[in-house]
């Protein structure tokens, strides 16, 4: 079973690789001549290909240390029979462009501003770069003949209510089908960790904590998910 010392160490791991990448960010930003609109504008390609460059590499490694973790704590969890991680592609060309382009948006207004652009690239940074990390340990759970499950484990001075009300379903994900499309979703600050769990095993955090604060948005709110986040936010004063 993860430990929670074992789910923050891969946090502190997945979390350097994402400071170096925007430490590489920065610098490459930098050298931009952005005095003018059409200078700004005009290094959009460049941003496109410097940031599926850099993603491509640092989500390369966080998918490998990913598929390691993987593989270690299914062996700690004295499952048989012998089984590879899945290691995850990084985030393809068509999301990275789609990404920058988003983060770009300031440039292309009335008052072009490209101070907001390097904070919106840098959330997207951080999300792409986890991505093929977090993809690897959803694919190996549903490849794993094990019958793993995965859980969203909440990491961090603060936990949002959307990614609460995810993790408040404990070690339920299995395949792409039962995870669905809201459990594979990470905002760009997020830092929960899906970790694999495997039969007879608990979960690294308090999942009655956490279901409980559901339960009780959802008891006022009834059962409509945006009106019981909008609960969760008010009860717990978070975003």
């Amino acid at each position: 079973m993860a430990t929670p010392a074992e789910v923050a160490q891969f946090r502190t791991v997945q979390r350097d690789l994402v400071t170096l990448a925007l430490a590489a960010l920065a610098r490459w930003w930098a050298g931009l001549d952005l005095r003018s609109a059409a200078e700004a504008r005009s290094a959009v390609p460049a941003m496109v290909a410097f940031t599926g460059g850099l993603t491509r590499m640092y989500g390369e490694s966080a998918a490998l240390a990913a598929a390691d973790w993987y593989e270690e704590l299914r062996s700690q969890a004295g499952v048989r029979g012998r089984f590879r991680a899945r290691m995850a592609d990084p985030a393809p060309r068509e999301q990275v462009e789609a990404v920058t382009r988003w983060a770009a948006g300031p440039l292309f207004t009335e008052r072009p501003d490209p101070a907001p652009v390097l904070r919106n690239l840098s959330g997207g940074v951080q999300r792409l770069v986890l991505q093929p990390a977090r993809e690897t340990v959803a694919d190996s759970v549903e490849a794993d003949p094990a019958d793993a499950r995965w859980a969203r484990v909440p990491s961090g001075a603060k936990t949002c209510a959307f990614c609460r009300l995810l993790a408040s379903r404990g070690a339920v994900y299995h395949s792409e089908e039962s995870a669905g499309g809201l459990a594979r979703s990470y905002h760009g600050l997020c830092d929960c960790v899906p970790t694999p769990v495997w039969p007879g095993e608990e979960e690294p955090y308090d999942v009655d904590a956490l279901l409980e604060e559901y339960t009780e948005a959802r008891a006022k709110a009834g059962g409509n998910p945006k009106a019981i986040l909008a609960q969760m936010r008010a009860d717990l004063g978070i975003n």
